[in-house]
């Protein structure tokens, strides 16, 4: 008697979301990958005010070894994730994460 339509498939906006923010974190991957030589430099350069600001350069300190340690392997983790969708939250937190070290180092240093 009364003709229905099918009810629209649910829109899956993350699933379409997720090539955009998978570009996105290739580049901000790369940007954290390129800043680990300046981080190291910095870092580098923060034990001359470690008299001056020693609290401020134990932090610069940390961020230091993460520059060189954990970023790298952020962003090696979020490569990998692009292969194994499993792990894609993952990844894309790795993503997300892996530039905080070197930045946090650079600009603690310019603080000195």
């Amino acid at each position: 008697m009364y003709e229905t339509t099918p009810a629209p498939a649910p829109s899956t906006d993350r699933a379409a979301e997720a090539p955009f923010t998978d570009r996105v974190l290739m580049w901000v991957t790369a940007l954290s990958v390129a800043l680990i030589p300046v981080a190291v430099l910095f870092g580098g350069l923060a034990q001359m005010a470690a008299e001056v600001h020693p609290r401020t350069a134990a932090v610069v300190m940390a961020g230091w070894w993460a520059s060189w340690t954990a970023t790298p392997l952020l962003a090696l983790a979020f490569r990998l994730s692009l292969r194994h969708p499993a792990l894609a939250p993952a990844g894309r937190w790795a993503g997300w994460i892996a530039p905080v070290p070197p930045t946090l180092t650079i600009l603690l240093v310019l603080g000195l």
